[in-house]
This record gives C-alpha cells, structure tokens and sequence, in this order.
C-alpha cells in the first residue's frame, strides 16, 4: 500500500438567506471566486497586484491556499504552480435559489497544512456572506460550522458558533478500507481531464487516462502539502492501468460555461458524468489511489468541486 501521509479534512458551512439568492446552475465557479476575494481582502496586506513579486508570499495565508507556488521541482511532469490544497462542493446550492431566511450548506474540504488556516477562511466565507454573491449579489449570515468526524462518516461535529469559539477537532491520514468485493466509480461532477492535449470524452475513455492523473494529483499533493514525497515507480503503475478493462461503462458528456474575469469571456468547462465498474480481482495495487480520490477530486477545476467520483461499495 502507497505510504500515504495527506491529512484531510472536511467541513460544512451553514448559511442564512439574508436577501434573495439565485445560484447559477453550477455554483462551484461563483463560491471560487467569492471566497479567494474574501481571503485576499482579508489577509493581503502589501496590496501588491501579483503574489509572485510580493515579500510575504512565503509566509502569505492566501499566497498558500489561491496561489500556491511549486517551491520544488513536482513531481511527474514539469508545471509552475502546485495543485491548491482546498475543495469548494457547490453541488448543494447549485441552481438553487433562496429567499431571505432559508438556510443551506457549503462543504469545504482542506488538504494538508490549509487545515492550519481553518479561522482565516472561516473569516473569509463570513465576509462572503456579508458582501453577497450569485446573481444580484444577494447577501447571507454565516451561522455555523461542523466538522466530519471522519472521511466517509455520515456524523459532523460543531466546531463554531458565529460569535464564539473555535474548536475544531484533530485532522489525520485517512485510513483505507479493505479493497470490497466490487467496485463502481460514480461521477457526482463532472471529470474534465486532458491527454495528448485533447479533452478525454467518453470514447476514449480508458482506466489509465483515468488513473495517471489521479496519481499525479494524489503524489504533487503530497510534495507541496504534506511535506511527503511518495516514492513509487510511477511509470511502472501507470502501465499496468492499461491493462485495466473499464466494465458496463455509462458515461456522458455534461456542458457547462462560466465567466472569467480574468479573461473577460465565458469559459466552457464540459466534463464525463456516469459512472464504470472495474475488475475487483485485479485493483489490489490501484485500491488506495482509488479511494482516496473520492476526497481530493480529479482532472481540471477540482477546486470548485468538479471531478468529484463516489466509489460504490458492495
């Protein structure tokens, strides 16, 4: 079993409608952009334009958790920024809409020391609240927060109150369970991943480009948030997920666009919805990377809760 050494830790947010708010019909996008403002506004205090040329990125809350550096060479493949160690789950408000009084949820989970920052991006999604969003920046009050007593627990426990305390619980290595006697990988977002520069569509769908960037994700998050480099023949691994058969496969292609600011034009962000089974008799070595998936996501735009997979235990 890899030497797996990512705390992880998840959180829900629970939120009052303090005005009228209409969340578009995939709200990780709108809560992304929110909530990395509110952290800047926070904490920023060079108000330099670009983290890159700032003195205090190294020591810089926001710097960590929005613009995370490299800092090393990564591992797998050359790039200029480590994977950040945050999740946005949107699925909740997405496409919803609120009147001033209902309440509802975000989930949030944090990768590795992001955990340590816990008050801060409580702040910040405070802040959020107060200064609205979705269309017609409608505003909200932050009222709680809880935290899973364990990956894959259905039980939370309060951690704060708006006004009191925090008192967040101890975070650890998750724990894999015994590989199951079937397995079925359930999409819950859409998966938008790339090979040889081609978004993957459910033709060429296939467990290896499936499986490699999980692994990429799984060891850079490791290099840059846990302070653990895993120490395995990659390559090696990746080949034998070619021999992997994708069982009963049903998976479709989702459409979905979102405005850049950055770019000043809608962006699309189609991703695979479905689900596949897999040979259980044969995932001996690739369990653990499977599983642990499920928290940290895959592919493009994990940080807004895309690539989110469920695995189906009988």
């Amino acid at each position: 079993m890899p030497p797996f050494q990512l705390p992880v830790a998840r959180y829900r947010f629970t939120f009052r409608a303090e005005t009228a708010i209409q969340f578009p019909a995939y709200a990780g996008s709108t809560w992304r952009g929110a909530f990395g403002h509110a952290l800047r506004r926070t904490v920023c205090i060079t108000h330099q334009p670009e983290c890159k040329h700032c003195l205090l990125q190294g020591s810089c809350v926001y710097s960590y958790v929005f613009e995370t550096p490299a800092g090393q060479e990564p591992l797998l493949e050359k790039i200029n920024a480590a994977p950040h160690p945050y999740i946005l789950h949107p699925l909740a408000t997405s496409g919803k809409q609120y009147v001033p009084g209902e309440c509802f949820e975000l989930y949030l989970t944090l990768l590795g020391g992001a955990a340590a920052h816990l008050p801060y991006l409580i702040h910040a999604l405070q802040q959020v609240g107060e200064r609205g969003l979705g269309k017609g920046d409608g505003r909200c009050q932050l009222l709680r927060v809880a935290q899973a007593n364990a990956l894959g627990d259905a039980a939370w426990q309060p951690i704060h109150e708006v006004g009191g305390s925090l008192q967040a619980l101890p975070i650890g290595v998750p724990q894999i369970p015994p590989l199951p006697e079937s397995v079925r990988i359930h999409f819950k977002t859409p998966l938008r991943i790339v090979q040889d520069g081609k978004l993957v569509h459910g033709g060429r769908f296939n467990f290896q480009n499936f499986f490699t960037p999980l692994m990429r994700r799984i060891s850079l998050l490791h290099a840059h948030h846990a302070g653990a480099e895993l120490t395995l023949d990659f390559k090696a691994l990746s080949q034998r997920a070619a021999g992997i058969p994708v069982l009963a496969q049903d998976l479709h292609w989702y459409e979905w666009s979102r405005y850049s600011n950055r770019q000043q034009t809608k962006v699309q962000m189609g991703g695979l919805l479905g689900s596949f089974g897999l040979p259980v008799e044969q995932l001996a070595e690739f369990w653990p990377w499977l599983w642990l998936g499920q928290w940290v996501h895959i592919g493009k735009g994990a940080v807004m809760g895309m690539g989110e997979y469920a695995v189906e235990l009988t």
